[in-house]
């Protein structure tokens, strides 16, 4: 059993609410099914017979889950002592809060060569207070920490269309904004547990762009979503002013020596790594 789900089940034995704990295994290869087997013991413990991908298990928990609000966390997320008291504090104080966000944070012992690229952009682009959030709350809407109502999901699903790593939430932000559902950040963050190689940040960084160009796609016609999304208003920019086989051209060219640089630990940095993403943008979607 893992540190965070039996840090979990022993808060919800402190709690004086109705409160249940779940896990779905999204049809793990054999080495995490047997790691993850003890799960049962701390809650309701679903293993799948197919992978459905991150958008549809999120919708999948409202088929086993018994109350109104259902909290989300990546399983890489680590606890603080109060952290589940927090939330209920709030949701008895709010309540008519249907969404909220804890936001999430980085232990700076996870900082390496190795791992330097994940732990900078967490700390930069991530690792904002509630007060940072609430300035663009649905800019800032995250999957990895947040409380929704049962109502809420089921009005405003996460899109099943996204199937691969990335922008699940970047939509269903978007989609809390057009049904006016009003987001409350509050500072009650999880740690970021497991941080990523360079290596392995980089290949889930592509991944997200392709998701990001499919949901563009879907959605090209929608410029308020295109204002909402930064890799897209830069796009959509470069787009207009006709700049992007030049950008594109210019991309090829360095593409490897930032790659290198990236991975290496050596050359991080965000501007670059956002010419990185715009190129990879360009690449997917199409010069045009």
């Amino acid at each position: 059993m893992s540190d965070t789900v039996r840090e979990l089940a022993s808060q919800i034995r402190s709690l004086d609410v109705p409160c249940e704990l779940i896990c779905i295994d999204d049809h793990s290869d054999n080495h995490f099914a047997e790691k993850n087997k003890h799960l049962g013991e701390a809650g309701k413990y679903v293993v799948l017979d197919e992978n459905v991908g991150r958008a549809r298990i999120r919708n999948l928990f409202l088929k086993y889950a018994s109350y109104d609000y259902l909290l989300f966390l990546d399983c890489d997320s680590l606890v603080t002592e109060n952290f589940l008291s927090c939330y209920v504090r709030l949701l008895m104080h709010e309540r008519t809060a249907k969404v909220v966000c804890g936001g999430r944070v980085y232990d700076a012992k996870s900082d390496d060569r190795e791992h330097h690229l994940r732990y900078v952009y967490g700390v930069k682009c991530e690792s904002h207070t509630a007060e940072q959030r609430r300035k663009n709350p649905y800019r800032s809407f995250m999957t990895n920490n947040f409380i929704v109502h049962r109502d809420v999901l089921k009005e405003v699903p996460f899109d099943e269309r996204i199937s691969r790593y990335g922008h699940e939430d970047t939509l269903f932000g978007y989609r809390l904004m057009q049904h006016k559902v009003p987001i409350v950040h509050i500072d009650n963050p999880v740690i970021n547990g497991d941080v990523e190689t360079n290596e392995e940040f980089m290949r889930k960084t592509a991944d997200g762009v392709k998701s990001l160009a499919d949901i563009y796609r879907w959605m090209s016609n929608d410029k308020e979503f295109v204002k909402e999304v930064s890799l897209l208003r830069f796009y959509d920019c470069t787009q207009r002013w006709k700049l992007n086989r030049c950008i594109y051209c210019l991309f090829k060219l360095v593409k490897p020596w930032i790659a290198e640089g990236l991975k290496s630990g050596e050359r991080v940095n965000m501007k670059l790594f956002a010419f990185y993403k715009l190129g990879l943008l360009i690449e997917n979607i199409g010069v045009r």
